[in-house]
């Protein structure tokens, strides 16, 4: 019987192979270990730097159920460990949260506590959709909640499009500024594919173009109200012509 002819490997070979071999195992065996350290040293840090208490900050102007909605949500937390309570974790709930919330800063401390600056939405008008339900608006020209019922909230209503509010919000804003007075009376928004109709308490109505700028037309018609001749009465302003501006007592017909 034969036996197939066999290549006989030199004793030096064998000895650089079981080398080579044992360096992977001390290489796998040490990375092993390494990585078991490391994973304990997160899970130790990760309960070191836990937060055990928050401070919230909230403007005078906010809503007063700011603050204790923010403590609600905090409080709801499931996991209070570093990983479970970074500030971008936290921050991302919150605005997900809490519609009143237009954005809030944290800080951690090392003491094991957060610090959080919210700052709250400026609800500027109420818009009523057409099934009838009524929204908040921001200063931005989002509707951001519905209205809670027994809610208070006097703010001009929006009798628009969805489409139309940003503009009509800065509408608002650019009266609120140069006439707080004047904002403070209005009642009402409508708005058509050529102009906008801004109703005030005491039967007072403006008609403005939607052509043009917006703004200057706005402190055209307070500029104009403000002189000695109208700044006493109540009056239905109508500048939606270039070449002629039209305004009329509330209470009469005639044009002056």
């Amino acid at each position: 019987m034969s036996r197939p002819n066999q290549r006989r490997i030199a004793k030096s070979e064998i000895v650089r192979r079981r080398r080579a071999t044992m360096g992977r195992l001390i290489w796998i065996t040490g990375s092993a270990i390494a990585v078991l350290i490391s994973a304990s040293a997160l899970l130790l840090l990760n309960r070191t730097f836990s937060i055990s208490e928050w401070k919230i900050e909230v403007a005078e102007s906010s809503p007063s159920s700011l603050r204790g909605e923010i403590d609600r949500s905090l409080a709801s937390i499931q996991a209070y460990d570093f990983w479970s309570t970074r500030p971008a974790v936290i921050r991302s709930q919150l605005l997900q949260e809490l519609p009143d919330l237009k954005d809030v800063y944290i800080q951690r401390k090392l003491t094991g506590s957060l610090h959080l600056h919210a700052i709250a939405r400026t609800p500027v008008a109420l818009w009523k959709k057409q099934e009838g339900n009524i929204f908040l608006v921001d200063k931005y020209g989002l509707p951001y909640r519905q209205l809670s019922a027994n809610e208070p909230a006097d703010f001009p209503i929006l009798r628009m499009g969805e489409s139309d509010i940003a503009e009509v919000a800065a509408l608002l804003q650019r009266l609120q500024v140069i006439a707080p007075n004047r904002f403070s009376h209005v009642s009402e928004l409508f708005a058509s594919n050529s102009s906008w109709k801004i109703n005030f308490d005491q039967g007072q109505q403006w008609m403005i173009s939607r052509n043009g700028n917006i703004s200057s037309a706005i402190t055209r018609v307070v500029a104009l109200l403000e002189k000695p001749r109208w700044r006493s009465g109540h009056w239905r302003v109508d500048t939606r012509m270039k070449q002629r501006w039209f305004i009329r007592p509330t209470k009469h017909e005639g044009v002056i």
